[in-house]
């Protein structure tokens, strides 16, 4: 009809641009960046718990996926210098704390890649983690009293009966991690050997004290060195890398 003649030039317009539109290549994204973001994506999901019996992710739909976002990205990438949004200088500023920051994540990788933690080290602190110990403590009411009592040990008097007749109520069956303690005094703890008391009294803030280790084991709850081994790893590089990074900020100026 005449009305569909006047409108065909138009719809073949529109077919020619349709076509164009699906015949068009999509940006080719090199293999290096496909692999890298693959690493990355990989490495979260290994480090999130998984649950058993769950299907592993599809490589091949994975790497597919992320080359579509790649591309999605280099796409937008290209519009926006096309608007000359790379000139700005909110952005221009924005690109460069971006980057510096991908630097910082890539130098912090580096530390933990290079630090190398032994088993022996490790063992060490799992004994330490893992340990539990019953510290007796008799409290007194002047540092004269305190060292009539421990003198009173020296003649032979049985701690637990001294601790019996100075604090009375004191529980004398309780266990506990070391690190569960006041810092001051988990480190007289550390101190002693099992059976030991202290040789002086302790003054803790005005307190004074005479201590003695009277067990120490390892937690029944404990899970097994092997079971933990990597988890510990992984915290000790942490740890060494944080005080890598303190040292070199001091050193530059700057307080963490």
């Amino acid at each position: 009809t005449p009305r569909m003649k006047r409108f065909t030039p138009w719809l073949a317009g529109l077919s020619m641009i349709a076509a164009g539109l699906a015949l068009a290549e999509a940006p080719k994204i090199d293999q290096a960046r496909i692999d890298v973001m693959l690493k990355q994506v990989q490495a979260q999901m290994a480090a999130q718990p998984q649950q058993p019996g769950a299907p592993l992710p599809d490589k091949a739909q994975l790497t597919q996926d992320l080359t579509r976002e790649l591309q999605t990205v280099d796409v937008l990438h290209a519009e926006a210098v096309k608007a000359g949004l790379d000139k700005q200088p909110d952005i221009q500023a924005g690109l460069a704390n971006l980057q510096a920051q991908y630097y910082a994540n890539a130098y912090v990788q580096y530390l933990q890649d290079k630090i190398e933690v032994s088993d022996s080290d490790l063992r060490q602190t799992y004994d330490l983690l893992s340990r539990e110990i019953k510290l007796l403590p008799i409290e007194f009411e002047s540092e004269a009293a305190a060292k009539a009592g421990l003198e009173r040990l020296k003649k032979g008097l049985s701690f637990e009966a001294l601790m019996k007749e100075v604090n009375p109520q004191s529980p004398t069956d309780v266990w506990m991690n070391p690190q569960q303690l006041p810092p001051p005094v988990a480190h007289i703890a550390s101190l002693l050997k099992d059976g030991q008391i202290t040789g002086d009294v302790v003054n803790l803030e005005g307190h004074y004290y005479l201590f003695k280790l009277a067990g120490a084991r390892r937690s029944a709850d404990a899970p097994p060195f092997e079971q933990v081994k990597e988890q510990l790893r992984n915290q000790a590089r942490q740890q060494k890398v944080q005080a890598e990074i303190a040292k070199l900020l001091q050193e530059k100026g700057i307080q963490p």
